[in-house]
């Protein structure tokens, strides 16, 4: 797909926009100036989401939508450490590979599927350039039907479904991706030892373990404190209480967790209390796994509120997974004292359980958003709602 001329040419344009080169086709007609501009594309944009891509002159890229959906490679370098080793694995849905290229190294076999027939012959390209040619075994096809007829053992089948609906809008409930993950999930369970699926970060945890049976974990990843999925992992024939995985992945690649189970919120009692000298707040993984009481008895916090998800404390853990902010002053929100707080009119405006969104705070006070200042509104347990002004000291 990339013969030596091509790849000279898309080395000596490398700083064109991918619009100008489009429209060089009339100077090079003998070259396919559309997929050149197509790799100088995808090339600038996996800079920091796929640096290993990117730095091979060697991978193909495919077009925007297929780039923009894939997993990066940060998270799939991740995911390919839950997942142990076997000896065949099974890609429902294989898109652009990213998955793939590290799973594959840890099974001696790796069937991979996707539909589309370009992303397909693309990602077989790659795979060679990774030197996984021999491992990988592509088709061009329907996931699950090639499922149906797959004859032989399996270790682990693998589904990332599509979560855009016939208009191409987003989806997150399972039964509107496709494969539809409900129809399917026994069958899937039946045909392997574990099954892995990467669903919207905008489901529900509990909803999650509901729904699918034999859920083993769940990883809310998080990169960079961005919640970007729920990964979820069954084991054929578990029925134990899942462990819940909050994972941060930080710039540089180091990886903060919380694990905990759902019945240990249910059952831990909570201390509350105003915050002291410093206000901190767990990460998106967290925020979103509703670890709460975790987060209380790891770092022995007490919280400001039951619902409002800040915790208070005179000497911050050197280890916690999340924001620090030290607090300068606190007033009544609503308080005349309000503007001499804010001379410069700017802060970031944080609202936790206040009565209000975080733009009808900003409103009230009558900030513009930015600034070194963080104006934070929560309740607090036997105080009421107080305004927090703040610095950051620790992201």
């Amino acid at each position: 797909m990339l013969n030596p001329e091509i790849k000279k040419f898309i080395a000596r344009n490398a700083k064109r926009s991918p619009e100008e080169l489009a429209l060089m086709a009339g100077r090079y007609p003998d070259l396919p100036m559309p997929f050149i501009a197509q790799q100088v594309k995808g090339r600038m944009r996996s800079r920091s989401k796929l640096p290993s891509w990117h730095g091979n002159e060697d991978v193909v890229f495919p077009k925007s939508l297929a780039l923009e959906q894939c997993t990066s490679e940060a998270v799939a370098r991740f995911r390919s450490t839950l997942l142990g080793t076997g000896k065949a694995a099974f890609d429902v849905t294989g898109g652009y590979g990213v998955d793939a290229r590290f799973l594959a190294e840890k099974f001696e076999h790796y069937f991979y599927n996707e539909r589309d027939a370009e992303l397909a012959e693309i990602s077989a390209s790659n795979f060679e350039v990774f030197c996984l040619g021999d491992k990988v075994s592509v088709n061009n096809g329907d996931g699950i039907e090639a499922l149906r007829k797959h004859e032989g053992e399996l270790d682990l089948i693998f589904v990332d479904p599509a979560r855009r609906d016939d208009r191409s809008l987003r989806v997150s409930a399972l039964e509107g991706c496709e494969p539809n993950i409900l129809e399917v999930w026994d069958f899937l369970l039946s045909r392997s030892e574990r099954v892995a699926v990467k669903t919207s970060p905008g489901l529900d945890v509990s909803s999650v373990l509901a729904d699918l049976a034999g859920v083993e974990a769940v990883h809310v990843i998080s990169i960079e404190n961005d919640c970007k999925e729920l990964f979820v992992i069954a084991r054929k024939g578990f029925a134990g209480e899942a462990r819940i995985h909050c994972v941060n992945i930080r710039k540089g690649g180091s990886v903060d967790q919380l694990d905990f189970c759902l019945s240990d919120e249910k059952e831990a009692s909570g201390d509350f209390a105003a915050p002291g000298k410093y206000l901190l707040e767990p990460n998106a993984s967290i925020m979103k796994a509703g670890g709460f009481k975790a987060v209380s008895k790891k770092w022995n916090l007490k919280a400001l509120n039951p619902r409002t998800r800040l915790y208070g404390c005179d000497e911050p853990p050197t280890d916690f997974q999340g924001r620090v902010f030290e607090v300068v002053d606190d007033v009544p929100i609503g308080g005349k004292e309000i503007k001499k707080l804010f001379p410069k009119k700017k802060a970031n405006v944080i609202s936790r359980n206040s009565g209000m969104t975080a733009e009808e705070l900003r409103k009230k006070l009558g900030l513009k958003e930015g600034g070194e200042r963080f104006a934070i509104g929560a309740a607090v347990t036997g105080i009421g709602r107080r305004l927090y002004v703040c610095k950051l000291v620790r992201n």
